[in-house]
């Protein structure tokens, strides 16, 4: 078997299990009595990892201060993002030509992210992955999702809300996925009245998104509640007197204590949930990835912020799931 097959392999058999691998990066060096703050992100968006003298940066007119310029990479031109300055950090030039460019695939969107040094790769469990909370160190907690510690020590590990670094890097990107929300109501999408009449459950850890989902279903007129992670979204259904007001299930797949896979796995391991429609949302948009948690039970897998997807899968809830609808 290939290296690239066995990374999937692995990488699949880690979600069925309700773990990831994380890699570990800084995006500051080192300083005399001083030691930079540790980030991650999942390896399964991970394409490649660049060594930054070998790819020549070149300056995209009137872009967002946050975007370096673009690279080329077989062929292929990527922008760039200068992560350590919105992380509050700038490099010097010195420091550039021994960084690292971690190219990235977030919903079909390559990008290189600049870092200063990758720390390595650990496996972890979801339930190792915390809500943000206040720290007392020299990090901006506004730009952190979840946290978790470093394998065998008490070092924290940041895990960032790249959806919220690609918006802000990319405001045109970002003003076109908001437009399409707030433009929704304007097509002329109409659903059953039981639509209508019930809830969409939907868990998602960035607060981007759920600030996008809820304007795609504010326009659309339906009702929805929202949890910051899997395990919330499963302790409200398990609950509920009956499930006759849920219409169906939206969610991220990394969200900390619990992920995507272990509701997908919860929901159609209970009699009383099995049948309960499951859309998978997310940046993890690879096709092995698909393959996988629909396998696992998911009906739907769609990348983020697509606005007309979202509509369209819930056209089709409403027409595969009629009894489920109409109870």
């Amino acid at each position: 078997m290939s290296t690239a097959l066995e990374q999937v392999e692995k990488t699949a058999q880690l979600s069925k299990n309700n773990q990831m691998s994380l890699m570990i990066f800084q995006v500051q060096f080192p300083k005399e009595n001083y030691t930079p703050a540790y980030y991650g992100m999942n390896v399964f968006k991970v394409r490649e990892v660049l060594e930054a003298r070998a790819y020549e940066v070149s300056e995209v007119p009137d872009s967002n201060s946050l975007i370096e310029g673009m690279i080329e990479l077989r062929g292929v031109y990527l922008p760039v993002i200068d992560l350590p300055k919105w992380m509050g950090f700038e490099m010097t030039e010195e420091e550039r030509e021994k960084s690292i460019i971690i190219v990235s695939d977030f919903s079909h969107n390559f990008v290189g992210l600049r870092v200063s040094h990758i720390h390595g790769v650990e496996e972890k469990n979801w339930s190792d992955i915390h809500a943000a909370g206040n720290y007392n160190v020299n990090v901006n907690t506004n730009q952190i999702v979840n946290h978790t510690y470093l394998q065998n020590s008490d070092t924290l590990c940041f895990i960032l809300d790249i959806e919220k670094l690609l918006i802000e890097a990319m405001p045109t990107m970002a003003e076109k996925i908001f437009a399409s929300a707030k433009d929704v109501s304007k097509v002329d999408y109409v659903f059953r009245d039981e639509v209508y009449d019930k809830t969409i459950l939907f868990a998602e850890d960035s607060k981007s998104i759920q600030k996008y989902m809820g304007m795609v279903f504010d326009q659309l007129g339906l009702k929805y509640v929202c949890f910051d992670n899997g395990r919330l979204l499963l302790d409200y259904i398990a609950k509920l007197p009956t499930l006759n007001d849920i219409s169906m299930v939206f969610t991220d797949l990394e969200m900390p204590v619990a992920s995507g896979h272990t509701v997908i796995r919860e929901i159609r391991s209970s009699p009383v949930t099995k049948n309960m429609p499951i859309i998978v949302h997310t940046s993890m948009t690879s096709e092995n990835n698909s393959r996988e948690v629909l396998d696992m039970g998911a009906n739907y897998f769609i990348g983020k912020v697509d606005t007309d997807l979202i509509v369209e899968t819930i056209k089709k809830v409403e027409k595969d799931f009629e009894g489920w609808i109409s109870q």
